[in-house]
């Protein structure tokens, strides 16, 4: 199936990256970035509908509902945020991927509209070249996941930013800084490996000791109560766009 993508930013970009094996071609406004992508730039996006069979959408919203064109009932695989399932063609997959698309390890949810079984099994076959997929059944669903693992990389980045002032603080240069928080971040999730996070903090906090000193501070602080309200707050802008 020959993917046309619409939209060689960042996320198509990235996405494309991982498309190995698939026909590609592609258009954006910038020729340059799809050239720098290695696939075939088409002219214009009547073009690139005209010969794909699948079509990715990774423009921007405004731009998508300024395009005056006919999807001619081909698949179409958006990824734009706050562009619901009733303004995209019938046959469509709404997609929510994040920024670890970049890396290969995006969660990506989905969901389906007018499509049969064979189209939802190519595009979740197709999401998992570049991380997971997550089927959800609506686009409430969708913008609730939007809140958690759209924007949650941005939650754990403010984090460990808030970890590596208090590194400098404590005199540490910049480069140990970030190879302690990277390599903390990457041991602590490989050590968890699917664990019930309660139990981890246990295994951490002895009684009396360093870590329970910390997360004392965190809960007299609302720590968990802010994280929540953030994600709310981040959904309920979802719902907004």
């Amino acid at each position: 199936m020959k993917i046309g993508i619409i939209g060689c930013g960042v996320m198509g970009g990235a996405i494309a990256g991982f498309l190995h094996g698939e026909e590609l071609i592609g258009y954006d406004t910038n020729y340059e970035k799809v050239e720098a992508l290695g696939i075939r730039v088409v002219d214009s996006v009547e073009a690139l509908v005209r010969e794909a069979d699948c079509i990715l959408l990774a423009v921007k919203p405004q731009t998508f509902r300024e395009m005056k064109v006919d999807f001619k009932d081909k698949l179409v695989v958006s990824i734009m945020a706050g562009v619901k399932l009733a303004d995209l063609p019938k046959r469509s997959v709404r997609v929510m991927p994040n920024l670890g698309a970049k890396v290969g390890k995006s969660v990506s949810s989905f969901v389906c509209g007018r499509v049969s079984e064979e189209d939802k099994i190519f595009v979740e076959n197709l999401l998992e070249k570049f991380g997971i997929a997550i089927e959800v059944l609506s686009d409430d669903e969708i913008d609730k996941m939007t809140a958690l693992s759209g924007s949650g990389p941005a939650y754990l980045y403010a984090f460990l930013q808030a970890l590596n002032e208090c590194a400098n603080e404590f005199g540490f240069d910049a480069e140990t800084s970030r190879r302690v928080l990277n390599q903390l971040v990457y041991g602590a999730l490989q050590a968890a490996n699917g664990d019930d996070y309660n139990e981890m903090i246990k295994k951490v906090a002895s009684k009396g000791g360093t870590t329970e000193a910390a997360l004392k501070v965190l809960d007299d602080g609302k720590f968990k109560e802010v994280i929540k309200k953030a994600a709310c707050a981040a959904y309920e802008r979802a719902k907004e766009l």
